[in-house]
This record gives structure tokens, sequence and C-alpha cells, in this order.
């Protein structure tokens, strides 16, 4: 009697079950599924980041490739194991910050691509956010990067004051001042938006936009 061709085995991902603590400890230990339940999770934050820091003109998947490999290979760098968040978040920003080093002599922030920004659908309500949407980003492009990094980190994407700090690597009262005068930037530009104005006295959620 012939003998049976083996079964072949497939490879089954079993997902990670666990909170940021727990991912963490993971990935310092190297466990398998570590680094793809960390690019699961935070990949979205982690594009956005770089939309705000970068523009929409750069290779975005790349940079997003660029970020999780210098996190995988940099996790003894995670000092408090439930602050994963923040910690990915700083890595994002010291990303994006030396490729705008190396670009600095070019126009290199666009935020040009209507790809690139959500898809809010197509009744009024909708288009009228997407325009605002883009109106933020034409301010933002006119920012300098120590304003545009931590309005976008805590303005737009609501991370805690220390989270920001830690990202931006400068000290809490430092970010405080720098999110100030951010904010007083972005008021004075935003004068020339007045769907956007209208947004902002409506008291509408930056999450909202």
């Amino acid at each position: 009697m012939p003998a049976r061709p083996e079964a072949k085995m497939e490879t089954v991902r079993v997902p990670f079950i666990g909170d940021d603590s727990a991912l963490a400890r993971a990935l310092k230990a190297e466990q398998p599924g570590a680094r793809e339940a960390l690019y699961d999770r935070y990949a979205p934050h982690v594009r956005g980041v770089l939309v705000r820091t970068l523009g929409t003109n750069v290779d975005l998947q790349d940079h997003l490739h660029n970020v999780f490999i210098e996190a995988f290979g940099s996790t003894s760098g995670i000092r408090d194991d439930a602050r994963l968040k923040s910690w990915l978040t700083s890595v994002a920003v010291y990303t994006a910050i030396a490729h705008i080093r190396k670009t600095s002599r070019k126009r290199w922030l666009v935020f040009s691509a209507p790809e690139e920004l959500p898809d809010t659908g197509s009744d009024d309500v909708d288009v009228e956010k997407r325009q605002a949407l883009q109106q933020v980003y034409d301010i933002l492009e006119k920012m300098s990067v120590k304003e545009r990094i931590p309005f976008s980190l805590r303005v737009i994407d609501g991370l805690p004051l220390q989270d920001v700090a830690d990202a931006c690597n400068v000290s809490l009262a430092t970010i405080k001042r720098r999110i100030s005068k951010a904010k007083q930037r972005f008021s004075v530009l935003a004068r020339s938006y007045p769907l956007l104005m209208e947004m902002m006295d409506s008291d509408i959620s930056w999450r909202q936009i």
C-alpha cells in the first residue's frame, strides 16, 4: 500500500489577547504574534501622526513601515509598559522629524491628495466636514514643525499632555507653552476659513472633522 501523503501544515495566526502592558511585555520577550498585534492595534494612529506631520505627498506606507521597523528594534526602550501608545507615538515623531531634517531644503509638506483624506460620504454635512478637514490641513501646512506636531497630537488626536511631551522629548511645562502658542497661531490662521471658523464656534469636536 502506497504511503499516504503528509497533510500540509497551515500556519494559523492566533490573535494576541491583552492590554498595552501585556503587549509591551510580549514585544520585549519577542513572543510570537506580538509585532503583528502592535501593528494591527496602532497602525491607523501612527499613519495619522505621519499624515499630519509630513503631509500626503510622501510615501506614507514606506514611512509607516519605517516607524514599525524602528519600533520593533527598540522595544528595550519602553520604560512604562502601560504607556505603549505614547512610546510608539514618540517613535513615529522621531522618524518624521528625521525625514523633515533630511529634506529640509525641499518643500515637502503638502496636503493635496484627496484619497488620503477620510471618505465621509456625500451628504451636505459630511461634505462640509471633509472641506473643514482640508482646511485644517491647509493651516497645518503653514505652521512650523514645533507648532504643528504638539498641536496635532494634543488638539486633533487628543493625547494626554504628558504623552505629547514625551513624544516631543520636552518637559511638560515646555509642551504646554508650545501647545498654547500653536493654538493661538491656528486660531489666527483659521480666520481665513469661514467654514472652519463656523464649526469651531459651534464647538464641534476635532474628532468629528
